[in-house]
């Protein structure tokens, strides 16, 4: 039974939602952040905890489900400068939320999180986990099991060097501790926040995994190309190695994600069957070949999907919409019993009450950001929370199509296409948007330039072109240490595939990218004047050597991109500006920790020295992904200024 409206009277809290667009949403509702943008249950399932957005921030809003949504009580807020990231329950009436934010210090930009508790009634509010300037880097909200068995009490992974954090002045740290620099597991109580390590840091551990009763079992790392992979048998003191490789070697190989409930010397594992990452179980004791659990013929095993103790529920996978194939029967049960308002949307479990009465669930669509309901198992009624974007106007919302088009070697490249709603679908302005990565992939669901990008008449392409990850070995290595070759190829031949269909106008076709998409923009800038009218580089790479020498301490970096000198000249744009003949649109954040901001300067300078017509916007205080509302509508202002007057598109309002 859906019932619906429960939350509406939660927006009293944001203060009111301002009116309905008449016509495609304004570039500030799109740069907007959602309503809720998550949602927890506590264990006892008294009481739900959401993010909750007004006016670009957050605050944890915590609904009493026996008294009724009357009486939600925000008990967090966030403060300037950082975002917070999640929130979830470590007791039944004790909240934990995650923050994210981005600093400066000694000229580099590094990203670092904290970690604050309070109680349901809003008393008791701490900040448990801080770090200060020394700590560059650092990750003080990586919660890896909720329910270790001791009370007030959570598992959490940070560096072994915690007496340089900044820490409460009640909190205190039981036990010696160095300096590695590498993560420990450390006991904290989430009330006093006490801190009592409980795995020592191990060389070249980065994360460390449990079991459901808390032990932590495996850990992986890397130590330059290396990477490695640990176990710890039942009863046993010793960790042993369950196996070594270099990054990017194509020698099989098992990456345990989870210990088995059924035996505890068993792990879940993605590895190799038939070309493509499959879901397996292996021995750790090496007594027993794996056993397969799990494979699809055309795509790999991606992610999985763990319970807050580290329980395996499920893993995903995407042919041209994602998929869940469950390891746990109850979990499959549950989400059979969801209804679908719409037969494309995509469900998972987001948590669930230590009984099982009832479940958060999150659903994907491609035209809305993620939105909650609750499923209470014993009444079997579906509660819907409010949407995303509730005073959208959702007609002017545009579907994404999955597709495949022939590349000029007779591969089939998939992607996605998606057309403005209402459009007649021939004869089109269109945006090819190639992702980031390149080792990421395009997949099915909302992205909010996507969206933009429709609502302003223009269609998008995107692909997952040779050098994705996703679709099994032999697609990724195709394209390895080839950033400028078939991965680019295959891109051109999705705009030209385009334009045959009569689906594009081939004169207003136009490339933006993000990241590696950014950098695959300028070489379409460079070498493909005659396809592309205009570009958009969002915090791409310029210069290949140059990306090289930012990342001295990743030889991972060298691997993915290669070292042959003529090669990297060959395909670094920054060093080709004199053949650059469209109109470009650099758009960088100041504080990008993943694409350094030199990246787009050095650009800048060598396109002015040639003279060549360009823009570059410095956005202060964005990070990578722009996530801050006032840097993201700049963003978007930046893009549709710049293409409508370059692609000379009416605009769709």
């Amino acid at each position: 039974m859906h019932k619906p409206g429960f939350f509406a009277l939660l927006l009293c809290f944001s203060g009111g939602i301002a009116a309905r667009a008449a016509n495609a949403p304004s570039v500030e509702d799109f740069a907007s952040r959602p309503l809720i943008e998550d949602v927890s249950i506590s264990p006892d399932g008294r009481y739900l905890a959401l993010i909750q957005t007004h006016n670009g921030r957050a605050a944890a809003v915590v609904v009493d489900r026996k008294a009724g949504p009357r009486h939600a009580r925000a008990v967090m807020s966030e403060p300037e400068h950082v975002q917070m990231t999640w929130c979830d329950w470590a007791t039944d009436t004790r909240l934990l939320c995650g923050f994210r934010g981005m600093a400066l210090h000694g000229g580099a930009v590094y990203g670092f999180t904290r970690l604050a508790a309070v109680d349901a009634d809003g008393e008791d509010l701490r900040v448990l986990m801080q770090n200060n300037a020394e700590a560059q880097g650092q990750f003080l909200d990586r919660i890896i099991n909720w329910d270790p068995g001791l009370a007030d009490t959570v598992l959490i992974e940070a560096d072994e060097g915690l007496s340089s954090f900044q820490l409460l002045s009640n909190a205190r740290i039981i036990g010696n501790v160095g300096t590695h620099g590498l993560p420990a597991v450390f006991e904290l109580n989430v009330k006093t926040g006490a801190l009592a390590i409980r795995q020592r840091a191990r060389d070249p551990i980065r994360h460390w995994v449990t079991d459901r009763h808390g032990h932590v079992r495996l850990g992986y790392g890397f130590s330059g190309a290396m990477i490695s992979y640990y176990a710890r048998l039942e009863g046993e003191s010793d960790w042993r190695q369950l196996t070594k490789f270099e990054i990017y070697s194509r020698e099989s190989h098992f990456k345990p994600v989870a210990i088995s409930d059924q035996d505890p010397n068993k792990a879940y594992a993605f590895g190799p069957f038939e070309r493509r990452q499959a879901l397996w179980l292996i021995d750790l004791t090496d007594k027993q070949d794996p056993t397969l659990v799990f494979s699809h013929p055309l795509v790999d095993v991606s992610q999985p999907v763990l319970a807050r103790d580290g329980h395996l529920l499920g893993v995903l996978y995407e042919t041209g919409r994602p998929m869940l194939y469950f390891t746990d029967d109850r979990i499959r049960r549950v989400l059979g019993a969801v209804p679908k308002l719409d037969p494309d949307e995509f469900s998972t479990v987001r948590g669930s009450t230590r009984d099982g009465s009832a479940y958060v669930i999150r659903t994907v669509t491609d035209a809305d950001a993620p939105r909650f309901s609750v499923l209470d198992t014993g009444t079997h009624q579906l509660t819907r929370m409010e949407s995303a974007y509730p005073d959208r106007d959702a007609s002017m919302l545009a579907p994404m199509r999955p597709i495949s088009y022939p590349a000029r070697d007779g591969a089939q490249i998939p992607g996605y296409l998606t057309l403005p709603q209402g459009a007649p679908g021939t004869h089109l302005p269109l945006i090819v948007m190639p992702h980031g990565g390149p080792i990421a992939r395009d997949t099915w669901g909302y992205f909010f330039l996507r969206e933009f990008l429709a609502s302003r008449g223009y269609a998008v392409l995107q692909m997952n072109f040779r050098g994705s990850s996703g679709y099994g070995e032999e697609w990724f290595f195709a394209a390895h240490q080839d950033w400028g070759g078939l991965t680019y190829d295959d891109v051109v031949d999705g705009a030209r595939w385009a334009i045959q269909q009569g689906i594009a106008d081939p004169a207003r076709v136009g490339i933006v990218g993000w990241s590696f998409g950014g950098y695959i923009a300028l070489v379409g800038a460079q070498r493909n004047p005659d396809l592309f009218r205009c570009a958009v580089d969002i915090a791409g790479v310029s210069d290949l050597r140059l990306l090289i020498d930012e990342q001295r301490a990743s030889e991972s970096i060298k691997k993915q991109i290669g070292t042959d000198s003529d090669k990297l000249k060959a395909n670094s744009p920054r060093l080709h500006a004199a053949e650059f003949k469209v109109p470009l649109l650099m758009v960088h954040g100041q504080k990008d920790a993943q694409v350094p901001l030199a990246q787009s300067n050095e650009m800048d300078a060598a396109l002015t020295r040639a003279g060549k017509p360009h823009r570059l916007a410095v956005v202060p205080e964005a990070d990578h992904q722009f996530s801050g509302v006032k840097q993201r509508a700049t963003l978007l202002h930046e893009i549709e200024a710049f293409l409508g007057e370059h692609l000379a598109v009416v605009d769709a309002n």
